[in-house]
């Protein structure tokens, strides 16, 4: 392995992490995450890592003999597969979480989660799980579940349970559907990550889909976000500073710096930081010097709505029944790849434009969905405004080429969901 390189890094050279990543219009991409949680089809209960029956070892065995890969091993185990169609990891209770490769469009997108789909479809019968499609497991106890054998989720584990009643629930019995998308410039990041920010809370009514937890009814549309909502108030939610008129890369890096670290990458693998701030282990040198992988690595950790790598990540939406999860990147790309649309993203998001509102506004889509209203206006009135400018913006092309598929997503999302029909 190559020896990590460690100089001193400073809050522009972070920065420019991410102004390195600018990409011109005809080069933007889509990107997807889905994950999803298997339990023992004969009994329901949840999968173990390893085990005479059904176990997630097999299930990455099973993926990576269907689709081919490469898989990636802690030690001697199996924790991914790094394949040509993208990639698959594990989340700390046996979530399988599929990347796929960055796409051209949407229409590329849905032959690839399609694929996916199918592999899954197949490795359930093979080994002799089922998929729940929602995004909070809805029966079972948190005491019965079981924890991987990665050493992120080792650090992890200890540290979270101090940080939030409901972080271990979080951990091991929630999925959702996140998606990537590519920025050109400082204003253009800007933009979009304060769009996709405004419109978090009609992305979360819309796509809400995780209502019942330990056998009840818990009084939510999306539990999931109740159960983010007490993971870690240091790194989830949205901070302030993005509501605020000089938000930008810059001041996202300077609110990073200031979240505590989970952990840090050096020779021997990860080790534990402490929850030490980002901002005085930059002042560190030599063998104890931060590097860009920790960089990496803490960005990783930071569990906001809307976040940043080379590519802006929106977390939003619930796990979606496998017909509607193209619904979930056609929706954002039509808003976030158009500018027409985006400049309308950010003029219907202006009800939600400050700190108290989007809570108010996340609260009520959190806890009532589409039936919920803000400022008396209802939230299903708004989606509906949504999706059809969103829909408006792939159809003429203006957002992305190839958006057939998504205009079609989103007309299925609009019948699934109720919504009024002039936009479906």
């Amino acid at each position: 392995m190559p020896r990590i390189q460690r100089v001193k890094l400073t809050c522009p050279e972070l920065a420019d992490y991410f102004r390195r990543a600018f990409r011109p219009r005809g080069e933007w991409l889509v990107g997807i995450e889905v994950e999803m949680m298997g339990r023992e089809a004969a009994t329901s209960r949840p999968l173990a890592y390893e085990s005479a029956g059904p176990s997630v070892r097999r299930v990455i065995e099973a993926y990576a003999a269907a689709r081919g890969g490469a898989l990636v091993l802690e030690g001697d185990r199996p924790v991914g597969i790094d394949g040509a169609w993208g990639g698959i990891t594990l989340e700390p209770g046996g979530q399988v979480e599929w990347s796929s490769r960055p796409a051209r469009d949407l229409t590329e997108l849905a032959t690839e989660i399609d694929a996916h789909l199918t592999a899954m479809r197949g490795v359930a019968e093979t080994v002799g799980v089922s998929w729940l499609d929602v995004a909070v497991d809805p029966s079972t106890p948190l005491a019965d579940m079981h924890w991987m054998p990665k050493a992120r989720y080792g650090i992890m584990r200890g540290i979270m349970a101090k940080r939030g009643r409901l972080a271990h629930r979080m951990m091991t019995q929630t999925a959702s559907v996140q998606c990537a998308f590519d920025y050109a410039s400082d204003a253009d990041w800007t933009r979009k990550f304060r769009a996709a920010a405004l419109m978090t809370p009609i992305a979360v009514a819309l796509f809400a889909n995780s209502s019942r937890v330990d056998g009840k009814e818990s009084g939510w549309a999306s539990y999931r976000q109740a159960i983010w909502r007490e993971t870690d108030p240091d790194r989830c939610d949205l901070p302030d500073i993005v509501f605020a008129p000089q938000f930008g890369i810059d001041a996202w890096v300077e609110w990073v710096c200031d979240v505590p670290t989970l952990f840090l990458r050096r020779e021997n693998g990860l080790i534990a930081s402490g929850g030490t701030p980002l901002r005085p282990l930059l002042s560190r040198c030599g063998c104890d010097a931060v590097t860009m992988e920790d960089w990496e690595l803490h960005l990783s950790s930071i569990f906001t709505e809307v976040r940043s790598y080379g590519y802006l990540e929106v977390r939003s939406a619930d796990l979606q029944p496998g017909p509607l999860v193209l619904a979930v990147p056609a929706f954002w790309a039509g808003l976030l790849y158009d500018d027409g649309a985006l400049d309308d993203a950010l003029a219907m998001g202006r009800i939600f434009d400050d700190p108290a509102k989007w809570r108010r506004g996340m609260d009520e889509a959190s806890r009532n969905g589409l039936s919920g209203r803000v400022d008396g206006v209802p939230i299903a009135r708004l989606a509906a405004a949504v999706i059809a400018r969103s829909s408006a913006a792939l159809a003429s092309g203006a957002a992305c080429a190839g958006s057939g598929a998504g205009v079609e997503a989103l007309s299925r999302l609009a019948r699934a969901k109720d919504l009024p029909q002039a936009v479906r």
